[in-house]
């Protein structure tokens, strides 16, 4: 097998295949049952209520045109955690991340929107100060069909800390 080509060190692309996250399983079957025969599902047929098995390590992405933008909308809970901040209701270029990392952000939603199919991949986070915690994640598009205007982003990141079951009291 040839060497992966990693992008800043970051993140690299996988095929579908290369994949073992039982999550990112249970979402894309999820995702192509809403989709059907259509290159993907429509925002509105995306209910949080049937996503809840996802939701801790699921963002939902918007897109914007002209000049292409990505804010984050939701960000799960167990994304959250790990980053160490909650980035929902934010433009990707306010996250604070550092030029370089919005830059490859960016790329990733722009791969999808040009592809309008799904993409996957490997991404190096630091965690607890080690910097070389390795975790799968996927982008599933959204949208009209010609136009992509959300994506569903998973990070499974439970192979990084077990999911915190903190529960609020009451």
């Amino acid at each position: 097998m040839a060497e992966r080509e990693w992008i800043q060190g970051q993140i690299c692309f996988l095929e579908r295949h290369e994949i073992t996250s039982e999550l990112i399983a249970g979402l894309e079957d999820q995702w192509n049952g809403l989709r059907g025969d259509r290159p993907m599902p429509r925002r509105d047929e995306i209910d949080p209520v049937e996503l809840v098995p996802w939701l801790p390590y699921l963002s939902i992405v918007e897109l914007h045109y002209e000049p292409f933008r990505v804010r984050y909308r939701i960000v799960g809970t167990e994304v959250a955690r790990i980053v160490g901040e909650d980035f929902s209701r934010r433009w990707l270029e306010e996250t604070g991340w550092g030029e370089a990392s919005v830059a490859l952000n960016r790329l990733l939603y722009e791969r999808v929107a040009e592809s309008r199919a799904p993409s996957f991949g490997l991404s190096v986070i630091e965690w607890q100060g080690q910097a070389d915690h390795v975790f799968q994640w996927a982008l599933f598009p959204v949208g009209t069909g010609e136009m992509v205007t959300h994506c569903l982003s998973l990070d499974d990141l439970s192979v990084i800390s077990p999911r915190s079951w903190l529960l609020p009291l009451g």
